[in-house]
């Protein structure tokens, strides 16, 4: 790896429209940093399977977490190797034709192994997981139980690449010509409503403008 990119290896080498391929580090670390689910890959006894969950980036490592009685988590605890994929949809793209509609995206394939992250380090991943969720939000410490019940692990970002498109209506030149059909594309974001309270707040407690302000 270069200060600026990721060096291609055969697992992240794009064979499929490689000019939408990219291993540019600070992109990888954009796409990262602004998903909030991704999706993992993983073998457990001969049989494929694909799990959805939270994902934080810190430095050159990607981390997840939850139960260790969770059979993904447990399975690549014990070494399994990974596939982590985010997905970004920018917008839907209209063509002309049926074969001319698409998604601009920004997507991340990560190859890799996890190791469980124990000690001092585990309660400062949870609530940075916290704050990369909801930042600003205040939460009391966790007990020793609670982490006791929660398995960390991270991956390094090491084979990666991301894969970009970005390029709206791409019709067939002589659909251009028509005067009977509309084309272009529909921008799509994440946006929050306005915050509930929880029906057991106590009196007094304010909603905070980092909720009511919040943007992903």
């Amino acid at each position: 790896m270069s200060d600026g990119s990721y060096a291609p290896t055969e697992l992240t080498r794009l064979h499929r429209r490689p000019d939408r391929g990219s291993y540019d580090r600070a992109l990888i670390h954009a796409i990262l940093d602004e998903a909030l689910v991704c999706h993992v890959g993983f073998v457990l006894e001969g049989r494929p399977h694909v799990i959805p969950t939270s994902i934080l980036r810190q430095g050159e490592y990607v981390y997840i977490h939850g139960s260790p009685n969770n059979r993904m988590l447990s399975a690549l605890a014990d070494g399994a190797p990974a596939c982590i994929e985010v997905t970004l949809v920018d917008s839907l793209v209209a063509g002309r034709s049926g074969f001319g509609c698409s998604m601009d995206y920004r997507s991340v394939v990560i190859y890799a192994c996890g190791e469980r992250v124990e000690g001092a380090e585990k309660p400062a991943i949870i609530d940075a997981i916290v704050q990369d969720l909801i930042p600003g939000h205040k939460v009391r410490p966790p007990k020793q139980k609670e982490l006791d019940a929660t398995l960390v692990l991270r991956f390094p970002l090491q084979e990666v690449s991301a894969k970009v498109r970005d390029r709206g209506v791409i019709d067939v030149e002589e659909d251009y010509a028509r005067d009977d059909l509309w084309a272009g594309v529909i921008p799509l974001r994440i946006t929050a409503g306005a915050p509930q309270d929880d029906a057991r707040l106590k009196p007094g407690i304010a909603t905070p403008d980092f909720a009511k302000r919040y943007k992903r």
